[in-house]
């Protein structure tokens, strides 16, 4: 990998000979492999995942010890895990310790920049069952992906939304608790992504500086007073991480809170003050770079008196979406089966692997001559993948077409990840 010259010059700068030498060879380490377990689809804990270790700031989280061919393994179309990247995983840890040892009481919460899904189902499992979340992104294409992983993910509680800062500003909605994971010049994910590499500068980090303060200004009157924002990048650098909470806290009105951990976990503090950050560095932590913070809104700035209501919003989903009228059959959604609370009023048909994959690759199947006949849900394992209907001699698999699998390349062998 070939770094340039100014983030060498810029990083050595910001973390010293010692802690820049270390992320260095990091960079040149193979990126780890993690997934989360859904609680609330898979078997209750200890799970079986052949070949892992647990990522030891979220209960849910396992490392892998090499990357299996995710797309072909059934139960994760079904929700039943995530694949993240495992420092961000780390947003499960801030909320549980926001909720035990502060007291927090979260009822309404927002992931402001949430696409493709892995924070927001995070978040999702480690707020009260009685709380909603919010789960927001502004750019169209990554919003469909985001609903797309939120439907799979089966919790109803979570309204999915396709609109800017801006929007909910106008929409005068409150909340106790906002996540801005805002966009940034991506040095985290160098030893991921090339493109990140190649389309870094100077130049893109001061564009992201002002943007995420952008951002979070413009979000800032939805959240209560004395409510929590977690900020968050993926990047290294002091410009957009230390100098960013420290101008939220004097300019908009904050206090630093002190997330706990383990001195195991490899996490490194500022690079600039004493002020409570935390940050993962490859080589270091095991993980990507993510850089995070934890600050309890002291200010009281109302939103504008102009303002729409909530309505305004762009509403993508909340729970499972309704059925769909086809000729003269009544079709239901896929969402509806995905769902934790999916209703035994379709009769359940068991999949073997290969018929699975076929489901998932939107091709007709053939049931067992006893299945039913007309709409029924059809599972792998026990856990739903979504609905077909049974006219007999073959299934049609009513798979959204946007979600199916279209690779050609099928292994030959079912490979287990999760039990």
């Amino acid at each position: 990998m070939t770094l340039p010259e100014d983030f060498i010059r810029e990083t050595r700068q910001a973390m010293g000979e010692a802690l820049f030498g270390r992320l260095m060879e990091g960079l040149q380490e193979e990126a780890l492999v993690s997934i989360r377990v859904n609680e609330r689809k898979a078997a209750h804990p200890p799970y079986l995942i052949p070949h892992s270790s647990p990522v030891p700031w979220c209960p849910t989280g396992y490392y892998l010890d090499r990357r299996p061919a995710f797309t072909f393994d059934p139960l994760l179309h079904a929700g039943v895990y995530y694949v993240q990247e495992a420092a961000s995983m780390f947003v499960d840890h801030v909320v549980r310790t926001l909720m035990g040892q502060y007291g927090c009481r979260f009822s309404r919460c927002l992931d402001l920049c949430a696409s493709p899904g892995g924070k927001s189902t995070c978040l999702r499992a480690a707020l009260p069952e009685d709380c909603t979340l919010y789960s927001n992104e502004p750019i169209r294409p990554r919003a469909q992906v985001l609903n797309e992983n939120i439907l799979k993910w089966g919790h109803p509680d979570v309204v999915v939304t396709n609109n800017y800062a801006i929007d909910y500003q106008k929409s005068r909605m409150q909340f106790d608790l906002i996540l801005t994971d805002v966009p940034c010049s991506g040095e985290g994910m160098f030893r991921k992504d090339p493109q990140a590499v190649s389309e870094w500068s100077l130049q893109k980090v001061k564009e992201c500086q002002q943007l995420q303060r952008d951002i979070v200004s413009d979000i800032w009157p939805c959240l209560k007073p004395g409510g929590i924002l977690i900020y968050s990048t993926c990047t290294f650098n002091t410009h957009e991480n230390e100098e960013n909470v420290l101008w939220i806290a004097r300019e908009l009105g904050a206090e630093f809170i002190n997330i706990p951990i383990d001195p195991s976990w490899g996490i490194t503090g500022s690079l600039t003050d004493d002020i409570p950050i935390y940050r993962f560095l490859p080589g270091i932590s095991k993980g990507e770079g993510l850089f995070m913070a934890a600050v309890r809104k002291t200010s009281s700035i109302p939103p504008p008196s102009t303002a729409s209501k909530e309505g305004g919003l762009r509403i993508l989903s909340h729970g499972p979406l309704p059925p769909q009228q086809k000729g003269k059959d009544l079709i239901p959604d896929v969402s509806e089966a995905l769902s934790i609370n999916n209703k035994e009023k379709y009769a359940r048909v068991e999949l073997t692997w290969q018929q699975a994959i076929q489901y998932l690759r939107k091709e007709a199947i053939t049931l067992p001559p006893d299945a039913p006949r007309g709409i029924v849900m059809v599972c792998f394992e026990g856990h739903p993948l979504g609905f077909a209907k049974n006219i007999g001699n073959r299934a049609n698999s009513l798979y959204p077409q946007e979600w199916k699998i279209k690779t050609t390349h099928i292994p030959t062998d079912y490979e287990p990840i999760i039990r």
